[in-house]
């Protein structure tokens, strides 16, 4: 089904889910009920074929070509149908943990379960990261399941018990057995269905291609039939989670885990490996302590403004999960700076805390080590060429102020500002020095911002999108301050904004129809954009690999257009895989347009070989 055609038919089932609900959850039940049965004729079908050659053969019919052939597409179709019986399935990795190590985990577990009326967990695993799911492994095509619940390490660091209990709440809401059965079915639906179509996507046996055609019609119009459908239920689980704990907590715990959530991605990895320029060797990995960082107060002015990028985030089509604002609207809870958790829920693991972390511990050593001193000496570098720049200060060009400016960065908190202000003073014009500084400080409305921007704006054709965006971040921040812009420089930058991204945006249509590996030419980057990609990318600890590719494109405005690949460890999720190519893409700096993209996700993982001249940035066993 072609992506507009999926996106039509998802609209329009989630106005029908408006107009007429209960007609709606009928229409989707009803063809749920057609997928079991689709494969359940399959079988019968193939059998009956069986039966009726072999009755042939009995009564005396010639064992001709054609029942040899029938009786191979019989026994093929049969094949597929018990092998889309047995759903697909990777076992979820991760640290388990048992009642006699933890009673006091799985004491509330077993509350929760008592009050929601769900079914039995059968093992709990502790992750290394910070998520928490309930992970169902289907048996006869999602008719039977065994449950596996999953706790990340780094959520179970950042949240107090109460509220790490309320999360749990939320993902045994989606299993709940006394309301909401038909909707947490569908849900749990939903997965086995998507599970079986990557397997057929995955594979080419002719035998299975009558099933397989049946799944690829089926599944995209059941997932947009069921989308409204599943959405609620994301809304109900966290009902579920307010009944059991109260709407105020519930709420409460939605904004922790978003504000902690970005914390954790933004600043935790980058503090930590800020340590490998004097640490060879840390005496001790990133989670044994973990619940430090994470328990520590956060500023509350990086508090709203990480608030203010959550409730900008719009509901997608690729998501059933609501955004935090329409979550807390669905409570009836108002947004707002709350009190953070006083403590952490490590506690609630007993005794299987001390071996679970060392265990973490040692897997992140082994897949970070030689990651951990390349970074090291990287650093290092970057030390002594800081120190190397400070001793000629007076004679210093604006290019090496630049690049003093990133090292003060990359090896402290301190506020390049400095630094950016004397490469500016050199180079009055400089669009690096421009934007970086208009970037800095546009959130606070530093009145200095407008020139800044003005300059960029009239000086640099690549950069005018970039200048009349944050034009808006600025004013809106003057008006905080309650110093307003003037009407008429405010509409000024808004109509500049409008033409630029009409720009933009073409420009951008175009290379996203470029597939990532056409028109690849050699990578120009110096020493210092890929030393700084490579740190990026190796603060990822879920990554297998990196790769940095450039491609040519002749667009207005002119730029230059970069990709970055990644290949994750098995087992992510699609919102992790989404989330971890987020991060790389937010973080990188790459001089021109710039994606990224998740070998296995958003491309097919065979297609890396057809990308020519790429620079490999991570490479991990």
């Amino acid at each position: 089904m072609e992506s507009a055609d999926y996106v039509h038919l998802l609209r329009l089932n989630e106005q029908a889910s408006r107009e007429a609900p209960e007609r709606y959850r009928q229409r989707v039940l009803r063809f749920a009920v057609l997928g079991y049965v689709a494969v359940f004729l399959f079988g019968l079908l193939a059998v009956s074929g069986l039966l009726w050659l072999g009755w042939r053969w009995q009564h005396g019919a010639r064992l001709a070509g054609w029942m040899i052939w029938g009786g191979l597409a019989c026994l093929g179709l049969l094949w597929a149908t018990l092998q889309g019986l047995r759903v697909p399935f990777r076992l979820p990795e991760g640290q388990p943990v048992a009642a006699t190590e933890a009673p006091e985990l799985f004491a509330g577990l077993a509350r929760i379960r008592a009050k929601v009326q769900g079914p039995a967990l059968h093992q709990v695993l502790i992750t290394d990261d910070f998520n928490a799911a309930i992970v169902q492994q289907p048996m006869l095509l999602g008719l039977w399941h065994r449950n596996y619940l999953l706790l990340g390490w780094p959520l179970l660091a950042a949240l107090e018990p109460k509220r790490m209990f309320a999360v749990v709440a939320h993902e045994y809401g989606h299993l709940r057995g006394d309301h909401g059965k038909l909707s947490a079915w569908i849900y749990r639906t939903r997965m086995s269905w998507a599970r079986l179509s990557q397997r057929y996507e995955e594979s080419s046996s002719a035998l299975g291609w009558l099933m397989a055609g049946f799944v690829a019609w089926y599944f995209p119009r059941f997932n947009a039939m069921s989308f409204a459908l599943a959405r609620q239920d994301e809304y109900e689980a966290d009902r579920v989670s307010a009944r059991l704990f109260g709407a105020e907590l519930a709420a409460h715990t939605l904004q922790e885990v978003a504000l902690k959530a970005q914390w954790f991605g933004s600043d935790f990895w980058r503090l930590w490996w800020r340590r490998a320029r004097t640490d060879e060797a840390p005496n001790a990995g990133p989670y044994a302590g973990m619940n430090k960082l994470l328990q520590q107060p956060l500023d509350e002015a990086w508090q709203r403004e990480a608030l203010k990028r959550e409730f900008k985030r719009l509901a997608g089509f690729d998501d059933t999960h609501p955004v935090l604002k329409d979550r807390l609207a669905s409570l009836g809870q108002a947004a707002g700076l709350q009190r953070l958790s006083a403590m952490h829920s490590l506690r609630l693991l007993g005794q299987g805390r001390a071996r679970i972390a060392l265990a973490l511990d040692a897997a992140w050593w082994q897949d970070n080590r030689a990651d951990w001193r390349a970074h090291g000496e990287r650093l290092r570098a970057l030390n002594e060429e800081a120190q190397a720049l400070s001793q000629r200060a007076h004679e210093l060009s604006a290019a090496e102020w630049l690049r003093w400016a990133d090292a003060v960065e990359s090896l402290s908190d301190k506020d390049p500002t400095p630094w950016l202000e004397r490469a500016l003073l050199l180079a009055p014009e400089d669009p690096h020095a421009l934007r970086r500084l208009a970037r800095r400080h546009a959130p606070s409305g530093d009145l200095r911002v407008g020139a800044w921007l003005e300059t960029l704006y009239q000086r640099h054709e690549a950069q005018a999108w970039a200048a009349a965006d944050l034009a808006q971040t600025w004013a809106d921040a003057c008006t905080a301050r309650d110093t307003p812009l003037p009407p008429e420089q405010r509409r000024l930058w808004r109509e500049r904004l409008e033409s630029s991204r009409a720009m933009e945006e073409a420009a951008w249509a175009r290379f996203q129809e470029l597939q990532p590996w056409d028109q690849c030419i050699p990578v120009q980057l110096d020493e210092g954009q890929l030393r700084e990609l490579r740190g990026i990318t190796l603060r990822e600890a879920d990554l297998r690999g990196a790769w940095v590719g450039e491609q040519a494109l002749e667009v207005k405005p002119a730029r230059r257009h970069f990709t970055v690949w990644l290949q994750c460890r098995p087992g992510l999720s699609d919102d992790a895989l989404d989330d971890l190519g987020q991060r790389v893409y937010d973080a990188s700096d790459l001089p021109g347009r710039a994606r990224v993209v998740v070998l296995g996700h958003h491309v097919p993982a065979d297609k890396l070989a057809q990308a020519r001249e790429l620079k490999p940035l991570v490479q991990r066993r």
